[in-house]
């Protein structure tokens, strides 16, 4: 005859210990991760925010403008994309110690929403300009200088703004709130009947 598993009931707990309870966070390092990213994020906008202005005063003046020349591409392409990556950079590293305790997901899962739609708009901002104003905001240069404006200043900050994006979602909808578990816990639960 074979042997059936019959569960064992829970250790009664009494006493002081009685009301002793723990939270357990299914993902502990999630507050950290959290904070990693926004981080990240706000580094990666305020380069992207800035780089047309500061680029010429080491050679990279992607825009074909001086140092630290105001106009309309510059402000609503760069500006607004990364001045927005750097303020929910921000908002992601303030809900990093809730998300540490399970508590904080929708705020950061918008955050990171939003961090990917301001990515996609530097990435995709300079094609729309020419659309939008009928000028290139980009300038035309050599096959090897181009390409490293396009990747310095739009499609590189662009995308891993949108890629910092997709992994805070993932972070924060992997938080859940701390479960109650008793402290008595034991690591077998079973006895097998004969």
């Amino acid at each position: 005859m074979e042997p059936t598993v019959v569960p064992s009931p829970a250790p009664v707990v009494s006493g002081a210990n009685a009301n002793a309870r723990r939270n357990r966070n299914p993902n502990p390092g999630a507050g950290a991760g959290l904070a990693t990213i926004g981080f990240l994020t706000m580094l990666l906008g305020a380069w992207a925010g800035i780089v047309p202005f500061v680029g010429p005063e080491f050679g990279f003046n992607a825009t074909g403008t001086g140092a630290w020349v105001w106009n309309l591409s510059h402000a609503v392409i760069w500006l607004v994309g990364g001045g927005a990556a750097v303020l929910l950079g921000l908002m992601m590293m303030s809900a990093a110690p809730f998300a540490r305790r399970g508590m904080a997901k929708i705020g950061p899962i918008w955050a990171g929403f939003l961090v990917a739609c301001s990515g996609a708009w530097l990435a995709i901002g300079p094609f729309a300009w020419r659309v939008l104003d009928h000028s290139v905001p980009i300038r035309p240069a050599g096959a090897l200088h181009e390409l490293a404006y396009w990747v310095g200043c739009s499609l590189g900050p662009g995308v891993l703004l949108g890629l910092l994006g997709g992994i805070a979602m993932g972070v924060a909808m992997m938080t859940r709130p701390g479960t109650q578990v008793p402290v008595a816990e034991t690591a077998s639960q079973t006895r097998i009947a004969a």
